[in-house]
């Protein structure tokens, strides 16, 4: 993922968001958040795609990790007032001890002991079915199955539907909102489409996609037979149509973007400034951005590769500090002489 653009502009608005967004013409696939600039940033702008029929059409999808971490925001208040109706049960009990250590009549403190652990009991019940239901919510967008199958937008729909009415209350409003838009699961359907286009053998397409599964998840078996076909499906041999159907598949599931992680690194980066100046200034956000950008991932299948050579960029050096002492003038001219001799 590459930072190509980092604003500090004066507000979040749907103009705002759509000037951004104009120069990417050949954008097809927006990920974000439900905040409402850049939601109508990108349908004008779809909008504006479907009056030009040269114009690649433009969909949206909304972000899996903003939902998780609303999700989780709403889990850990009910957990806390669970353990805090805990707390006031074991001070229950407490209580009840000390009476009987004294001697005294502990029949009406045993009685509001139980009633406590009544309730403590049945808040952490309340918090576990909670805690349960957005478990299945949150493995309903994946990718795959369990068993290694492509997810699809009917399947996750049925799991979501399912679960969602244990999320009850206000608190719960704004998670099944975003859950229940139909723009949480287009990358679904775009990841069928394509994978249709790049492998129309339904058969083949299942096998291929079934191998990628394997290959990247590495999902472990306790049964050894189903391990020894595991083994085979990863480790098989393919000949030469196989592999080009393998590719084809790799390249669309390499390419499936659920959550708009670039921007969630961008900001852990840009918080730790946040924390020590509390003041973000243009030039330093074009600093970070390019920090960012010539930082070499130790980890990963981009491992020792930077964002910009991920992105194919051809720069004389992708050294941050050595970028950040090379001429601006001649950097921009052997830039451009690499387009042209291209």
């Amino acid at each position: 993922m590459t930072a190509v653009f980092c604003r500090a502009a004066a507000d979040r608005k749907a103009e705002t968001w759509a000037q951004q967004l104009a120069p990417f013409v050949a954008l097809e696939f927006a990920v974000s958040d439900a905040a409402k600039g850049i939601s109508k940033a990108v349908t004008d702008v779809a909008k504006v795609r479907r009056a030009d029929p040269s114009a690649p059409p433009l969909e949206h999808g909304l972000d899996v990790f903003h939902t998780a971490m609303a999700a989780h925001r709403v889990l850990a208040r009910h957990w806390r007032r669970a353990e805090a109706v805990w707390e006031r049960a074991e001070a229950a009990d407490a209580r009840l001890a000390t009476v009987k250590q004294q001697g005294l009549d502990a029949r009406g403190v045993a009685q509001t002991a139980r009633a406590a652990w009544a309730r403590a009991v049945t808040s952490f019940v309340q918090v576990e079915r909670l805690e349960s239901a957005w478990q299945r919510i949150h493995s309903a967008p994946e990718v795959f199955g369990p068993d290694g199958r492509l997810n699809d937008r009917r399947h996750a729909e049925a799991e979501i539907t399912a679960a969602l009415w244990e999320l009850t209350g206000p608190d719960w409003a704004k998670v099944r909102n975003v859950l229940t838009d139909p723009r949480s699961l287009v990358f679904l359907d775009r990841m069928h489409r394509r994978l249709e286009s790049a492998e129309p053998r339904p058969g083949w397409r299942a096998a291929m996609a079934w191998r990628w599964w394997l290959r990247h998840r590495r999902p472990k078996s306790s049964d050894p037979i189903t391990g020894l076909i595991r083994a085979v499906g990863r480790e098989g041999v393919l000949n030469a149509e196989e592999q080009a159907s393998d590719a084809r598949v790799a390249a669309v599931l390499g390419e499936t973007v659920r959550a708009s992680s670039a921007v969630e690194c961008m900001n852990s980066v840009l918080r730790m400034q946040q924390s020590r100046h509390r003041r973000m200034t243009q030039p330093m956000l074009d600093l970070k951005r390019l920090y960012w950008n010539c930082r070499a991932f130790r980890t990963g299948p981009r491992k020792d590769a930077c964002p910009h050579q991920a992105l194919g960029l051809a720069l004389p050096t992708f050294d941050f500090w050595e970028l950040l002492h090379a001429d601006p003038a001649r950097l921009t001219q052997e830039l451009s002489t690499q387009g042209k001799t291209e």
